[in-house]
């Protein structure tokens, strides 16, 4: 599926939203990006070396290490870098790393014999190094020179040493929230081995259980009002009570939720299978709540569910296919589908995409001067798709979105769409375009996760930007728990007409 996109950083690390670029000698600010995991297996990628790596590389000064040169090397830069050479934004920053290399060399009495001192500062130098590096700005918000304060606001309220793990991490946190952005977080170690999909042992009976419940995934919390939907799993008991993404939970059981922290919530959602529980939701436009009742229950995520489904009196089968979520075991049941489906000459095919959140799908490769390869259909490297992908069908295609159709999800739909190999129909999309690395931290296995570059469809479509994908067929309406007649759907009746229309 990677072959139908494009996947771009932004094509101009000077404009608005474009990481740091603030030219070769410049960027020993920058220092070096050791290693980082790709988003999509956590796979390893080649490390990015920068200019000037001798005065990036950790020195000490008067015995303490700094992943920064010195003010004595920065003076020098600044001197030898004119400021015309830089935007105004860039030059700034340069300013105030400036400041803070001054004050880090001013901390000898506050550092001296603190090992910790000394270890959590370097900790959070790599990971402001790694959002200057790489982070990526879909919306064009971000300032070189606010983040280079941020990092010595950071340490300032400090007082000049975190003295330990758990206040440096609480730091990194904060910092990272300060990007505004909501998918770049810091992540602690157990979050981390999750998220590369590397549990402990101890972790395994942890994860089991997320799968037990109703299938609510939590979004922000409203102040005065309570939990905000961010999504349903598919088939899930909450998805079958036609709880839809953006729902506010106002209580669980009668127990009012605004005072009700995220584990709070996730502790009183989950519990024994069978157990029953009482969502009461509003929404908008509507002036009342309802209450919902649900079961909880094991909720496993096969990545495919198909049905033939009957077009008409002749009983003449359209191929329904629901994609749960993103993965090559998807990727290849859905290849399987569609040829099966070609040589029983089906009417068509629904994809239906609704509630699926996605998963990063390809990895950006990046060459040594740190700018992104492109990958365009049609026109692929044979070292990434040996072999360029081919037509699997020539029947009518029709694919249900929704609010909770995300990121790859989005990139598959924006991809067919742009090519004119299907119709859109349901409501508009999540607007999730853009891509996450992992990178890992020099501490006991904490991580960052950062938004590095966006996905543009065949025709230059910004999903992002332009805050998801529209239908051409506007259809409110849910799956039913997996009933698939059109009179239990009205998207799937929606879809039925068009594939009958067209066939």
């Amino acid at each position: 599926m990677g072959a139908l996109l494009q996947s771009r950083d932004s094509g101009d690390r000077s404009g608005q939203g474009a990481p740091i670029s603030w030219g070769s000698r410049a960027s020993l600010f920058l220092g070096h990006a050791d290693s980082c995991y790709g988003a999509d297996e956590g796979l390893p990628l080649s490390s990015i070396p920068l200019s000037y790596d001798a005065l990036t590389s950790r020195r000490h000064h008067k015995g303490r290490p700094s992943i920064l040169p010195s003010s004595e090397e920065t003076a020098a830069l600044l001197e030898l870098e004119k400021e015309d050479l830089f935007t105004k934004d860039a030059w700034e920053g340069m300013l105030k790393i400036s400041d803070y290399v001054k004050y880090v060399e001013g901390l000898e009495a506050v550092e001296d014999g603190e090992h910790n001192c000394v270890d959590n500062r370097l900790l959070l130098e790599k990971a402001w190094q790694v959002v200057a590096n790489e982070f990526y700005d879909c919306k064009g918000r971000f300032s070189q020179a606010a983040w280079a304060g941020q990092l010595l606001q950071t340490l300032q309220d400090a007082g000049g040493c975190l003295h330990t793990r758990s206040q440096t991490y609480t730091a990194l946190k904060a910092m990272m929230a300060s990007l505004g952005d909501r998918y770049t977080e810091f992540l602690l170690p157990s979050q981390f081995r999750q998220a590369l999909r590397r549990p402990q042992p101890i972790e395994r009976d942890y994860l089991e259980a997320q799968f037990t419940g109703v299938g609510v995934q939590l979004g922000e919390h409203s102040r005065g009002q309570g939990w905000i939907v961010d999504g349903c799993l598919a088939e899930s008991p909450a998805e079958e009570a036609g709880i839809l993404q953006g729902d506010l939970i106002t209580e669980i059981d009668g127990y009012p939720t605004d005072s009700l922290t995220r584990a709070d919530m996730v502790s009183l959602l989950r519990g024994p299978s069978s157990s029953g529980l009482i969502l009461t939701v509003s929404r908008e436009g509507l002036s009342h709540t309802r209450a919902v009742y649900m079961e909880r229950r094991p909720l496993p995520q096969p990545p495919i569910k198909e049905a033939n489904i009957l077009l008409d009196s002749n009983k003449r089968p359209t191929q329904y296919v629901r994609m749960h979520y993103v993965s090559s075991s998807a990727t290849r049941q859905m290849a399987s589908l569609l040829r099966r489906g070609q040589k029983d000459d089906v009417a068509g095919f629904i994809l239906d995409l609704r509630n699926n959140p996605g998963q990063p799908i390809a990895q950006t490769v990046r060459n040594q001067e740190v700018i992104d390869n492109v990958w365009v259909a049609g026109d692929l490297s044979s070292e990434v798709f040996p072999q360029q992908p081919a037509q699997l069908t020539t029947k009518p295609v029709v694919i249900l979105v929704n609010s909770g159709t995300a990121s790859a999800a989005e990139v598959l739909t924006g991809a067919l769409h742009d090519n004119h190999r299907a119709t859109v129909v349901g409501q508009k999309t999540f607007g999730k375009g853009v891509v996450q690395f992992y990178f890992p931290m020099d501490d006991a296995g904490s991580g960052l996760k950062v938004t590095v570059s966006k996905y543009l469809g065949p025709t230059g479509y910004d999903i992002s930007r332009n805050g998801g994908i529209t239908p051409d067929i506007t259809c409110n309406d849910y799956p039913h728990g997996g009933l698939l007649t059109a009179s239990d759907d009205r998207c799937i009746a929606a879809a039925l007409r068009l594939i009958q229309a067209a066939s």
